[in-house]
């Protein structure tokens, strides 16, 4: 939930409730990362801690406050600032599949690039990335670096849109 809030602190300003204050000061100085675990962002026992809050008022606040915010969207809606696209080469392998042995050197060759592209891929388009595979070692072996879109995910983040595209490298599902 803390998560959300801080994607949606831009919001904030929009909240003039005073039980809301504290935690919404606390949350504006959280950034959200894109492509990463955010592992910086507190737990809410630590924003309640900090806040001087039991637990259970935390955790009431912070539902509130979300409910608030996403109701607040339909008069005031959210403005997408950035679009970061999320490239991931890796290989289809069947979720049956048991041979973990051949599973995992397989994986070990995926990549995943965050970039800006003035077009989207569509599905079944072939994309390469030259640039990653020289950037491991000479041979092509090293890292997947090219394939077919297979999938294309819009995941919207507070005021960033992280555009998910999936690449099969082998072979394309769609000639």
């Amino acid at each position: 939930m803390i998560y959300h809030l801080v994607c949606l602190k831009d919001q904030f300003p929009l909240v003039t409730n005073e039980k809301f204050q504290g935690v919404i000061k606390e949350l504006s100085n959280y950034e959200i990362h894109i492509n990463s675990d955010n592992d910086h962002l507190p737990h809410h026992t630590q924003l309640a801690s900090k806040l001087n809050y039991s637990q259970s008022k935390m955790n009431n606040i912070l539902k509130e406050l979300q409910n608030l915010l996403i109701s607040n969207l339909y008069d005031h809606p959210l403005i997408i600032k950035e679009l970061v696209y999320v490239l991931q080469v890796n290989p289809y392998i069947d979720p049956g599949y048991k041979n973990k042995d051949l599973v995992k050197p397989e994986w070990e060759k995926a990549i995943s690039n965050c970039v800006k592209l003035p077009v989207t891929p569509r599905i079944g388009e072939y994309v390469e990335i030259p640039f990653v595979k020289t950037s491991s070692g000479f041979s092509s072996e090293d890292k997947y670096y090219s394939g077919y879109v297979h999938d294309v995910q819009h995941i919207i983040k507070g005021t960033n849109q992280e555009i998910l595209i999936t690449i099969y490298p082998f072979k394309s599902f769609y000639y």
